[in-house]
């Protein structure tokens, strides 16, 4: 679907469950929930149904369509607005990676670089920790 703010893809038969109510195990993508309650608003639906067919809260299809009439244009602008805003924050590291730590040993690995001492130690330690605990949440981040 083409919009002021760009294409829009839509699983049109995911957009007929949901709007019959048959939306059971998956989810909606945000402009496939947005089309959908959009549709159901010209059917008269309550908000409360709307949002239990397309598996949003009542608070998030409140922001979307702030009235009855809101324009579909208008509610995928808002939609597409945040998830660029959040997929332009995520997946940046606040500072970078640093060796004689396991991220930095990885670092190593993806580049295909010989390890470095305090790296190899890091992951070492790691290790010790996974191993007592089951996770490497906690891990030391730097090998004493």
């Amino acid at each position: 679907m083409a919009t002021a703010a760009g294409l829009v893809c839509l699983d049109l038969v995911a957009v007929e469950l949901a709007a019959n109510g048959l939306r059971k195990g998956w989810t909606l993508t945000s402009s496939e929930a947005a089309y959908t309650a959009d549709l159901l608003f010209q059917r008269g639906v309550d908000y409360s149904v709307i949002a239990h067919r397309i598996g949003v809260s009542g608070a998030t299809l409140r922001k979307w369509f702030p009235t009855d009439d809101t324009p579909l244009g208008e509610a995928l602008s808002r939609i597409r607005t945040r998830s660029e805003a959040s997929r332009a924050t995520s997946g940046q590291r606040l500072e970078p990676i640093r060796c004689g730590t396991l991220p930095g040993y990885r670092r190593h690995q993806r580049r295909k670089e010989p390890q470095c001492e305090a790296c190899r130690r890091a992951r070492h330690a790691a290790d010790r920790h996974f191993k007592e605990h089951g996770t490497y949440i906690g891990a030391p981040e730097v090998a004493s």
